[in-house]
């Protein structure tokens, strides 16, 4: 089974949560990504549990930057955040993910995610 979809939003990679104090948050345009590409999954999933079997993951990012610049973000940064809003919707565990594939652009800014469940 695979699903594939598109999410008209700014790609925001992973951040280490920051702190104040004692109190830890995350960055709320992280926060907001994670929620919208969540939102987003559950769609694709059409009410279908989450996969059980390996997953094959293809990310491709387009923002307004160049890949190279420091603004776009690391790639395996944009792996997780996108990783982490699909936990617990397309599957149960990011441990199922056995293969990956990030892609940077300089486009319109949005993200297409594609899943793959890999039968063993």
């Amino acid at each position: 089974m695979a699903i594939k979809f598109s999410v008209q939003t700014e790609p925001v990679p992973f951040k280490r949560a920051m702190t104040n104090g004692k109190r830890r948050f995350n960055d709320p345009r992280y926060t907001d990504f994670k929620n919208v590409v969540g939102l987003h999954a559950k769609v694709a999933m059409q009410g279908r549990a989450p996969f059980t079997e390996p997953i094959k993951i293809t990310v491709n990012t387009f923002t307004k930057y160049k890949p190279t610049a420091l603004q776009s973000g690391d790639v395996d940064n944009h792996l997780k955040a996108v990783m982490d809003a699909l936990n617990g919707i397309c599957f149960f565990e990011d441990r199922q993910i056995v293969e990956g594939h990030v892609y940077l652009h300089k486009c319109t800014t949005h993200v297409e995610i594609e899943l793959e469940e890999l039968k063993c």
